[in-house]
């Protein structure tokens, strides 16, 4: 970052931590115009109208010497260690210009998510300006009761700054932001809600009715710990169960093998696929959900899942969509230390430090699990409704029938792989009863 940018309108340095922006005294130029004209997006504005000071010399500054190969700069608002707000110029990175089969892919994965949203009844617009014009996503589909996307397919490494500054332009336009890409070490991930596929050709996506969704959607895993469940205990207590309930956010891959130990998802997880999850997201169905780090609440994972899977979360954590943004607790106004602008280039220094790093992001810090009171025990009569609430009387039939308790035994959730004491008789036993607990079916019946 330099605290001076050459201004090719202007053909002067602008000093950036000088109130005046070191223009002459007398100056028609009014400065807090400049400022807010310094700060608007490179979209709206020529590329080259800001410039590295020292490329402005008729040298080679280091950022085109370093990879970059971008003499041009932006200005943005940068929060030092010290907290003050400042003005700083940053270089451009290279215009990324895409290759043949990036271009037909882009072009494949637009259609693809037009026609899909288009055949579930949905309207859908390609490269539309939104009514506020701050964005005009690849395709934007109209949800029902106010849930919009807008959807981009991503298959080169945007930079981080672009995926956040198009994110939030979709969220000011009213618009739930949407990356759709094959590759998950992109800066995309977990910047904004995203969906992964396989590597597919242009060709793959035009023949395709659907595509499967390989990340970006779990779904919640609810289980009661015990020492049949086929989950490890996250406490630790694996070999004998902790008795509690645990949640968890997994793949539903992982979900697909598992028979019993967990009490059930309901959803469709056999057929996860990007068209159904747009379509599910679009109509409510499904949700963005974001877990913010334990570290830093700036950061975290993005999620789509399933809305009732959400509603369970819900229940035991604060949930939300975004990260919540600190910076909005802080000192707004912008300082100026006087200094004169260096015209050396400072690209790469190790004096540059970010006041809010983006590393790939990983879930080491994030809570994916907690683990809550079970559930009390439910009888087949309550779950039917016909259990007594509050003191309610049954019906002399229901009585009759709570009396007999019947057992299925047949459930395959019962079985023990190897067999454990009987809570009764002590002797081996291979099936659990209401309670989780090993014994045999005469025992349990001779209650």
């Amino acid at each position: 970052m330099a605290n001076g940018v050459w201004h090719s309108g202007l053909k002067r340095v602008l000093e950036l931590d000088k109130e005046d922006l070191g223009l002459p005294a007398g100056s028609e130029i009014n400065v807090p115009d400049l400022i807010t004209a310094l700060l608007q997006p490179v979209s709206d504005r020529e590329r080259a109208l800001l410039v590295c000071v020292e490329s402005s010399q008729g040298k080679q500054c280091k950022a085109e010497l370093n990879g970059v190969k971008s003499p041009y700069m932006y200005v943005r608002k940068h929060r030092g260690r010290d907290g003050v707000l400042r003005l700083r110029a940053v270089h451009l990175p290279t215009v990324h210009e895409m290759t043949v089969e990036e271009s037909d892919r882009h072009k494949a994965m637009k259609d693809f998510i037009a026609r899909t949203a288009q055949a579930a009844g949905l309207e859908a617009h390609v490269e539309r300006t939104t009514k506020v014009r701050s964005s005009r996503p690849d395709v934007t589909i109209i949800g029902t009761s106010g849930l919009s996307l807008g959807c981009e397919a991503q298959y080169y490494n945007a930079s981080p700054g672009t995926v956040l500054r198009r994110s939030k332009a979709h969220a000011e336009a009213g618009l739930i932001s949407n990356w759709i890409t094959h590759d998950d070490t992109f800066h995309l991930v977990d910047r904004a809600n995203w969906m992964l596929t396989n590597q597919v050709t242009w060709r793959e996506i035009s023949n395709a009715a659907d595509l499967p969704l390989v990340g970006g959607y779990r779904v919640l895993a609810d289980w009661k710990c015990t020492a049949s469940a086929e989950r490890p205990c996250p406490t630790g207590r694996s070999k004998t169960g902790c008795g509690m309930r645990h949640l968890q956010w997994d793949t539903p891959r992982r979900l697909d093998s598992e028979g019993t130990g967990w009490i059930g998802y309901k959803g469709d997880r056999l057929g996860v696929t990007v068209g159904r999850t747009l379509i599910g997201a679009a109509t409510g169905s499904v949700v963005p959900l974001f877990v913010p780090s334990r570290k830093d609440l700036r950061s975290g994972m993005y999620m789509w899942v399933p809305a009732k899977d959400r509603d369970e979360w819900a229940g035991h954590r604060s949930v939300q969509t975004t990260p919540a943004d600190p910076a909005t607790e802080t000192d707004e106004e912008i300082r100026f230390s006087g200094r004169d602008a260096d015209p050396t280039c400072q690209f790469g220094e190790e004096t540059w430090h970010p006041s809010a790093p983006l590393q790939r992001r990983g879930i080491a810090s994030v809570e994916l699990s907690i683990t809550v009171e079970a559930a009390p025990s439910v009888s087949p009569l309550q779950r039917a409704g016909l259990g007594a609430q509050g003191g309610a009387t049954l019906r002399p039939e229901v009585r009759l029938v709570q009396q007999r308790r019947v057992v299925d035994w047949s459930d395959s959730s019962r079985f023990l792989n190897v067999p454990q004491p009987c809570r009764y008789c002590r002797k081996p036993a291979s099936l659990l009863d209401d309670s989780g607990l090993p014994c045999h079916k005469v025992c349990e019946e001779a209650r």
